[in-house]
């Protein structure tokens, strides 16, 4: 089995909203800049998200691709809940502070602090809230691809995890609606998702966990570890 964190929890927070598109009929667009700035002027609208995902992941070294599949709750910034119904369920939580791997079924609960995860370094800043597009990424491309734009985005700092993400945004409105993220060992992971709900209500209260009671708690969050 893979687990969420077989891609590491730092890349985890770019798997937002994976659609996958056919590129054989794109071409580049006129004003790649201000396609950007719309992009980021419409996520900074988005506060909240909640939807149903499928996700897709394949690990080269291994020839294995696995399909999961649950619910994600977003608050920006920089809580998530992915709670994962199959093929094994699983729960990644974080708040401004920790994040948590819950494995019911091994019975055991994995901490780290959410520093590891949003670095200053990491592009993974963008998506969870903390920094802006431009900040974090060279854009490479922006292709105009149907009804879609087709951003293709690498680190401007060197990130041991993430090669390059792309995004896929609707014209009519810049919202993000897709995205997939490729590491440096040809590993990638692909995110479908339905039922989305932009800008929900979410209390912080449902971010937060406490592991019950029989569950061995393995903590990376003390300095000393």
């Amino acid at each position: 089995m893979m687990s969420p964190f077989s891609f590491s929890a730092r890349t985890l927070s770019l798997f937002l909203l994976f659609l996958s598109l056919p590129v054989s009929l794109s071409a580049a667009t006129s004003d790649p800049e201000q396609t950007i700035e719309r992009v980021q002027k419409r996520y900074d609208a988005t506060h909240s998200l909640k939807a149903d995902f499928i996700q897709k992941s394949y690990l080269k070294v291994m020839g294995q691709s696995q399909v999961a599949q649950g619910q994600v709750l977003i608050k920006k910034p920089g809580r998530m809940k992915w709670n994962y119904t199959a093929p094994d369920p699983q729960l990644l939580i974080s708040d401004e502070e920790n994040l948590w791997l819950y494995l019911p079924e091994d019975k055991q609960a994995t901490r780290m602090k959410i520093e590891s995860v949003y670095s200053s370094n990491t592009p993974a800043l963008f998506l969870a809230g903390k920094g802006r597009l431009t900040q974090s990424f060279n854009v490479s491309q922006v292709l105009d691809v149907g009804d879609f734009f087709k951003i293709t985005l690498y680190p401007k700092e060197n990130d041991q995890d993430v090669d390059h993400l792309i995004l896929f945004v609707d014209k009519k409105n810049y919202q993000i609606l897709g995205s997939s993220v490729y590491d440096k060992l040809g590993n990638h992971t692909e995110m479908q998702f339905t039922n989305i709900q932009l800008n929900p209500p979410l209390n912080d209260g449902v971010f937060q966990f406490q592991a019950p009671a029989g569950v061995e708690v393995i903590d990376f969050s003390n300095p000393q570890h």
